[in-house]
């Protein structure tokens, strides 16, 4: 088991909470497109027949 310091300098407080925000990003992300497709299928499907007509 890996012990955990008791203090830690400010570089390395910075890189932790540097891969908080960036995994709280992504979870958000996730979570807005999962909503997306749960609540607005119609207008993906829209969407991508629009530009499926477009391309022709």
């Amino acid at each position: 088991m890996k012990l955990q310091p008791d203090s830690y300098t400010r570089g390395e407080i910075d890189q932790l909470v540097e891969e908080i925000y960036r995994i709280l990003e992504t979870t958000e992300e996730r979570l807005d497109r999962r909503c997306d497709d749960i609540y607005s299928p119609m207008d993906l499907s829209m969407s991508s027949l629009t530009s499926k007509i477009e391309a022709i």
